[in-house]
């Protein structure tokens, strides 16, 4: 048969509004030879039909052999016409009875949806769970491109040793590891267990036997089943104040009662704790490099805080996030080290030395708790996948891990000592600029008042991450300033990233 001349659209417009009492086949316009399926230039056609109303709500359809003849196309072009039209909701069968159009059509959802809302009331604001609320607060990542990212926690990515971990990869896949692909090893791979145990007792002076260790996805995935292990709803805990938002938001949303404590250049203040502090479950703190002063707790205080717990059968959760890319310092014993009572619980990861994506941090846990923790995994499922598992085991066993770790530390010397000459020649009459001595960032108090968010917010604008220190406080008021990332920017790339931020700072 010809192709049709006569336009659909043209058609329509003369019988808009008519009833169903002609051959509507006759203002189908099909091009055979066209890019288009024909059934998908039928369906669409029929629904502008439908939708201006020349074909009436609540209309039988022809049978679909009667429409492949009429069309002189195949019946299974009509079938999938027809399909097309049911699934897009402007159709249903009827079994035995036929096609027949809808009396409601997706537009009118759309037309009620966009319709605007009487006048009334205020909607109140929508009533979230405690979980919910917790989240609010929490600053979002930039999605930004970024000209110059000093943003901290960075390390160097393109220094990454990649051979090894194509190699180590390639030999996983090569060697058939389906049995690994199992859900019984819920603790972590025996194998990435022992090389983490190797690794904290060689070069962290973190004693503990694989058995201990456990390994998540994440470092707040950490917290939360601590949290949901450990604490009643209201039970208190003490944290760092500055600290990490993310890991008050997890403790609030699983019910904890959150008891900021300051932080000075030894780190938490463990003899300004508050009464309220007393009847604290659990206290977090990170004495060799406490996250976003980077200071470092001396032994006289980490003894301290040790018989504060015991005297009141507390946990502590030592989190140390850095301290293998220490800089300048020599560490000094963890607190797991110094615990006799078992109440301490250690949490590091591997990110700061690879990438954050990788998201393998691990715990270390007293001999009572593991099968407890294991329990907790089996419900929460917060496991990684055995080939990341794999990779990484394997790539601290041949001792790629230590290496680089120890070019890490020079290149991170080097980078961390440009970032200060810069911030001291552009800024030191607006900042205080210490030095650095360990982990991948430098935090600079502001000298006098300056709205550090405000300034933050500008420098994103034009392609520079540099987070305000205030962002990270809870409770105190004189945490203003700036935290400067150096672990993933070039050399050549810091000098001008601080000049452009300085104009910045100037011009606020």
């Amino acid at each position: 048969m010809a192709t049709r001349t006569l336009s659909a659209s043209r058609r329509v417009q003369q019988d808009m509004n008519s009833a169903f009492n002609y051959p509507f086949w006759n203002a189908l316009a099909l091009e055979r030879d066209g890019p288009e399926p024909l059934y998908d230039q039928i369906a669409a056609q029929l629904r502008a039909m439908v939708v201006a109303g020349a074909i009436p709500r609540g209309a039988r359809l022809p049978p679909q052999r009667k429409l492949s003849g009429e069309l002189d196309v195949s019946r299974s072009t009509i079938v999938l016409a027809y399909a097309r039209l049911k699934n897009e909701g402007y159709a249903h069968g009827r079994t035995g009875a036929g096609t027949y159009i809808e009396t409601d059509l997706p537009e009118d959802l759309h037309r009620r949806l966009d319709a605007p809302t009487p006048a009334g009331p205020p909607r109140q604001p929508r009533i979230l769970a405690r979980r919910g609320s917790a989240l609010m607060g929490l600053p979002l990542p930039s999605e930004r491109e970024l000209g110059y990212d000093l943003s901290p926690l960075l390390p160097a990515l393109d220094e990454l040793p990649f051979s090894d971990i194509r190699r180590s990869t390639a030999e996983y896949w090569g060697s058939e590891p389906w049995p690994q692909f199992s859900f019984s090893e819920r603790l972590g791979l025996p194998a990435l267990r022992q090389q983490i145990a190797k690794y904290l007792g060689e070069y962290e002076g973190v004693p503990c036997a694989a058995e201990q260790i456990a390994v998540v996805a994440s470092t707040t995935q950490a917290f939360i089943l601590l949290a949901q292990l450990l604490l009643d709803p209201g039970d208190g805990v003490v944290v760092e104040d500055p600290g990490y938002p993310t890991r008050v938001a997890a403790l609030v949303a699983n019910g904890a009662r959150v008891l900021p404590h300051p932080v000075d250049h030894d780190g938490l203040c463990v003899d300004g704790f508050s009464a309220e502090a007393s009847t604290a479950r659990m206290v977090i703190a990170s004495p060799t490099n406490q996250f976003p002063y980077g200071s470092t707790m001396p032994m006289a205080r980490r003894l301290s805080l040790l018989a504060w717990a015991r005297a009141r059968d507390a946990w502590v959760i030592e989190y140390d996030y850095s301290s293998p890319i220490g800089i300048n310092r020599q560490p000094l014993a963890s607190l797991l080290s110094l615990d006799t009572d078992q109440r301490v619980i250690f949490i590091g990861n591997i990110n700061r030395i690879f990438s954050p994506s990788l998201g393998l941090t691990y715990l270390v846990l007293p001999p009572d708790l593991v099968e407890l923790f294991y329990r907790a995994k089996l419900v929460f499922s917060c496991y990684l996948p055995p080939p990341l598992q794999q990779m990484v085991a394997d790539i601290m066993g041949r001792g790629v891990l230590a290496r680089h770790v120890r070019r890490m530390r020079l290149l991170y010397r080097e980078r961390a000592g440009i970032l200060v000459g810069a911030l001291r020649e552009a800024l030191s009459d607006r900042l205080v600029i210490p030095e650095v001595t360990a982990g991948l960032h430098l935090t600079a108090h502001a000298r006098g008042p300056l709205d550090d968010r405000a300034i933050t917010d500008a420098a994103r604008q034009r392609g520079i991450d540099v987070p305000a220190l205030s962002r990270y406080r809870l409770e105190s008021q004189d945490a203003t300033g700036f935290i400067f990332g150096f672990g993933n920017t070039a050399p050549e790339r810091i000098p001008p990233a601080v000049r452009r931020f300085a104009e910045i700072v100037a011009a606020a």
